[in-house]
């Protein structure tokens, strides 16, 4: 958690708190710094309905709703602890299909709950061979493998309700994630996508997080057993949860971000670097 928010827990009685758990924000412009009052407050009310939901046994739709876009509102918005903050943005997705051109399995198409999306720009001297590989005929950007083709991926979550069925959460995020292969593999080449070890996703069963890696050798898609990495049980679990994000984030700006812009060339950051 970022050291400013030390101060208020404690403040506000929470124990358990350790040294170790915070690290040294100070690079943080701190005009952007919200108030660590008001983090404390809304990690608090993402924890109340998260237990509020388990204990009532609530559908998938109430979690999304009161827990899990509120954290992840909170961590891409709110929280202002890096990098990022004007590239990445969440949009939920439950009702986008991933384009059936790049479902190659024998398992049903699947979807997932919500996508944390990059922002960039498309350059606007692109050369034509360049935007060919970037748009469709009618001059819209292929630049994700599902119907809402826009803008890239970061990285994709999916969610069930406390007591899903948490192996049936992996297998649908595998078979999206085996999708984003295809088409990474489709735009760049076999080459190109080996430079990516893995694909990083989250499945969320009510209030526990867990990362899921996907991996790909030649045409075999693995998905490994989830993580866990947070729950929303409490105000330090939500932080918790935050910093595993945080975590996926930096793997999107350092790692997949750049292997975009040099694979697909004419995307630039908002800033206009290249």
């Amino acid at each position: 958690m970022p050291q400013r928010l030390k101060t208020a827990l404690e403040k506000n009685d929470i124990g358990g708190l350790d040294d170790g758990m915070f690290f040294d924000d100070a690079v943080t412009d701190e005009k952007d710094r919200p108030c660590s009052d008001d983090l404390i407050r809304q990690a608090s009310r993402v924890a109340k309905h998260s237990n509020t939901c388990s204990s009532q046994l609530q559908d998938e739709a109430a979690w999304n709703n009161l827990v899990h876009s509120r954290i992840l509102d909170l961590f891409l918005h709110d929280m202002h602890d890096g990098p990022g903050q004007d590239i990445l943005d969440l949009m939920p997705c439950v009702t986008t299909n991933m384009n059936l051109r790049y479902h190659c399995f024998d398992e049903p198409a699947s979807r997932v709950d919500y996508i944390v999306r990059l922002l960039p720009e498309l350059e606007e001297d692109m050369e034509d061979d360049q935007s060919l590989e970037l748009l469709t005929s009618d001059r819209m950007p292929t630049l994700n493998w599902t119907t809402n083709q826009l803008l890239p991926i970061a990285f994709s979550i999916e969610t069930k309700r406390y007591g899903g069925d948490i192996p049936k959460g992996e297998q649908q995020l595998g078979i999206w994630n085996a999708a984003q292969w295809e088409f990474l593999i489709s735009k760049a080449g076999v080459e190109a996508a080996q430079e990516l070890d893995f694909i990083p996703g989250v499945v969320v069963n009510g209030d526990i997080w867990s990362l899921v890696i996907t991996t790909r050798n030649v045409s075999k898609t693995t998905v490994f057993p989830g993580i866990v990495f947070g729950n929303t049980r409490s105000i330090i679990g939500v932080f918790q949860v935050i910093a595993g994000l945080r975590r996926l984030r930096r793997w999107a700006l350092e790692v997949l971000w750049p292997w975009y812009k040099r694979h697909l060339p004419g995307l630039v950051d908002p800033s206009g670097q290249q």
